[in-house]
């Protein structure tokens, strides 16, 4: 597959939707058995699995671009966990990676933008459903 001419920026752009990506995946599973019931749990585990799907896609286009997807990473979680931190600050990177991918869509090629304005539409879809399990927490 060819790569694609693109400026460094949306490289930057796209490195950083992945970082947002990866900095809860490893969580999930926990955090998922930690819900107050199975339909909460059933939420965080989509959550999960999405993101591990966007974390996919947006590696893939790194390397369709010419860059290399920087290595995954997270943030420990603080000990005990507080649920409604955790998703508050997964509000917080919901709405990032929203920007981030919505940006990237902007500035790749025709044959990228379609899966990254897929991605944000995801992204607005990821937001309310962070909002829904915040507001049916304890």
């Amino acid at each position: 597959m060819p790569k694609l001419e693109t400026g460094k920026g949306v490289l930057d752009i796209l490195s950083r939707a992945l970082k947002v990506e990866y900095q809860t995946i490893v969580h999930y599973p926990r955090i998922a058995k930690m819900m107050p019931d199975e339909q909460l749990a059933s939420k965080v585990d989509i959550l999960g699995q999405d993101s591990i799907r966007h974390a996919d896609t947006v590696s893939n286009a790194i390397s369709e671009l010419g860059g290399i997807p920087p290595f995954p990473g997270f943030v420990p979680l603080a000990e005990p966990v507080d649920l409604k931190d955790f998703f508050q600050k997964q509000l917080g990177l919901e709405h990032l990676a929203l920007n981030l991918h919505t940006q990237a869509a902007e500035e790749v090629g025709e044959r990228l933008s379609p899966s990254l304005r897929k991605l944000a539409e995801q992204e607005k879809w990821h937001i309310k459903l962070v909002e829904e399990i915040l507001s049916k927490l304890p």
